[in-house]
């Protein structure tokens, strides 16, 4: 891996695999949903969609003419803390794909009618996820979370937040996030590092008018969950149960023993809860259980779906397996079946180009030690100890929330930061 900082402040970063047929060309600005304090919610996301209705010297519709002529592919996606703008290109069209996200970042010219048109598309997709039941219940469950922050509530905001956005304020979110010094260009595939540089030095990329000052996200501010349950009543056939606690975040250690307890816990088909959810009891198709460890927010999550009259019996095996990792030591052949499974998976992933190219990012936005050997050392200096400490710290089923949507079902406590559903 090679890296360069261009005067601007762009931070370049390539890994060139010779025998690679394309390139991966990405542009991550340090910036997501989660940086909206002093902005409309979801600015973020619609930003995103506005980067493709035109350019100085690109129409909307001559964008993905470029790009299906070059045979390559083209997309964004808003994350919480960052956003990533990508060109996936065969390898002989590399500069065509460099040269059109440059354009699209740098050079947008945000048309008025374009901004009210976008709105009813991200209107519709604010629908479409509300009308999900179980995407629902996920939000829902994560805005709840995050309820002492409302910023970070949802990328995608709210019906007022998304109708009431200016060309104005998209402007000043530009200014402040899309300075060249708040941006990685990370480049994987067939790719030379010398020659990329030299290309985007000849882009135009402007000199940023503005630094932004929230280069690091402050730290999620949590509150007492209490057990309390969430009831969404639905006319479906399934209940859709969503939990969630409070854990370790990516920069926090414990984050090694947590994987590996929760993959114990909810991590696939050899699973505690698989066992006896789905293979002993028969309550659910699908059950799981997870760590997200993430900048500046750590989350431990689950999920059954299940008969609406067999959520209770689901959530107590839920809550008895969380008891069990508190207060038995796992073995040591659990231990070692765990670390194998994770790091093999870890590093198997690690060969797609995606993967690769998020690594890199990751490293250079957010200072995070991504290498996937490193990843694997740790994982496998795990020990059984650690991973009690960790389930004696997290995994209290009184300091749980439970998302609940469907029929028939209780809610045992309502939540002051409700909004009405």
């Amino acid at each position: 891996m090679r890296k360069t900082i261009l005067a601007n402040g762009l931070t370049i970063v390539s890994e060139h695999h010779e025998q690679a047929s394309s390139t991966l060309l990405c542009y991550w600005v340090r910036a997501g949903g989660h940086y909206e304090e002093n902005y409309p919610y979801g600015i973020a996301h619609f930003l995103e969609h506005m980067l493709f209705k035109g350019t100085s010297s690109r129409t909307k519709d001559q964008i993905p003419i470029d790009v299906e002529n070059c045979g390559g592919r083209i997309s964004a996606a808003t994350g919480t803390d960052r956003t990533r703008y990508y060109a996936h290109m065969p390898y002989d069209k590399w500069k065509e794909g460099i040269g059109l996200l440059t354009d699209m970042l740098f050079h947008s010219v945000l048309p008025e009618k374009e901004i009210e048109l976008e709105k009813k598309v991200v209107l519709e997709e604010i629908h479409r996820a509300r009308d999900n039941p179980r995407e629902y219940g996920s939000r829902t469950l994560y805005r709840l979370l995050r309820a002492m922050q409302p910023e970070r509530a949802s990328n995608l905001g709210t019906e007022e937040s998304v109708s009431g956005l200016t060309r104005d304020d998209l402007l000043k979110f530009h200014e402040q996030f899309y300075g060249a010094g708040n941006i990685v260009l990370a480049a994987t595939g067939h790719v030379r590092h010398d020659e990329l540089v030299e290309y985007v030095k000849g882009l135009g990329i402007p000199e940023p008018r503005r630094i932004s000052p929230a280069t690091m996200l402050g730290k999620l501010q949590p509150y007492e969950l209490g057990g309390r349950v969430i009831h969404e009543a639905r006319d479906i056939r399934q209940a859709q149960l969503h939990w969630g606690l409070y854990g370790p975040d990516a920069y926090d250690d414990a984050k090694y023993a947590g994987i590996i307890a929760m993959h114990l816990l909810g991590g696939g088909q050899a699973s505690r809860l698989w066992r006896q959810v789905r293979g002993e009891k028969g309550l659910a198709y699908e059950v799981w259980a997870t760590l997200s460890p993430m900048v500046s927010e750590g989350f431990i999550s689950g999920y059954v779906g299940t008969d609406p009259l067999r959520v209770e019996e689901s959530k107590a095996i839920i809550v008895s397996e969380m008891e069990r990792m508190r207060q038995e030591r796992i073995t040591e052949a659990e231990l070692e079946r765990a670390q194998n499974a994770i790091t093999g998976r870890h590093l198997i992933a690690q060969d797609r180009p995606e993967a690769i190219n998020a690594s890199i990012a990751a490293q250079h936005l957010y200072g995070l030690n991504t290498d996937p050997r490193h990843f694997a050392e740790r994982i496998r200096g795990v020990t059984s100890d650690e991973v009690l400490s960790f389930s004696q710290s997290y995994l209290c089923p009184d300091r749980m929330l439970y998302v609940q949507v469907g029929r028939e079902a209780n809610a045992t406590a309502d939540d002051p930061t409700r909004e009405a559903m």
